[in-house]
């Protein structure tokens, strides 16, 4: 994910339980710092999806060994909080209010949508193993890639419900599981 300001690209250190912060300056990236959410393997953190606010002050990201949100502060490069997910998460998405964290719940077959104002978390049930998101400019409609059952969920952001599900499949006789992630 990159900073709003484009001066900062954040990717997910994987198995090393580590987000790497890259400066970028005059269009090249610079050397990696690091935020560390725990000690490395065999501590089961890694983080996956990334997202950070408007201001540069919070970084969101959620992970897969131990399904869990953590709320970073920028600033201080600590962790401020961590909320535990319903099983392993994939990626997550900021509405454009930025009232709302959207959470691809890999191994639940759920979208989570957590409330950055009031910390409140709920859930909204799509496709089988949903991972890549994205929402529409006016942030009323997310769609979900579910790679297990070859289709996306198109969300109502208003209502937290499914619309519509769409088949990805490349052929009407295609097995599930071809993996749509993106």
């Amino acid at each position: 994910a990159f900073s709003s300001d484009e001066k900062t690209l954040y990717a997910a250190g994987g198995n090393d339980n580590i987000i790497l912060c890259y400066a970028i300056d005059n269009n090249k990236i610079g050397k990696a710092d690091t935020i560390r959410l725990g000690k490395p393997w065999p501590n089961k953190i890694c983080p996956t999806g990334i997202a950070v606010n408007k201001k540069n002050t919070i970084l969101y990201t959620v992970t897969k060994e131990d399904s869990t949100l953590y709320i970073v502060n920028l600033a201080t490069r600590k962790t401020a909080d961590k909320i535990k997910l319903a099983a392993e998460a994939y990626s997550c998405i900021l509405s454009p209010d930025e009232k709302t964290l959207y959470i691809s719940i890999w191994g639940g077959a759920k979208v989570a949508v957590y409330n950055t104002v009031t910390k409140n978390i709920s859930e909204i049930g799509c496709g089988s193993h949903p991972n890549e998101m994205v929402l529409n400019k006016k942030g009323t409609r997310l769609f979900v890639a579910n790679a297990n059952d070859n289709s996306v969920s198109i969300i109502d952001t208003k209502r937290n419900k499914i619309t519509e599900t769409i088949s990805a499949a490349l052929y009407p006789t295609q097995l599930t599981g071809s993996t749509s992630n993106g």
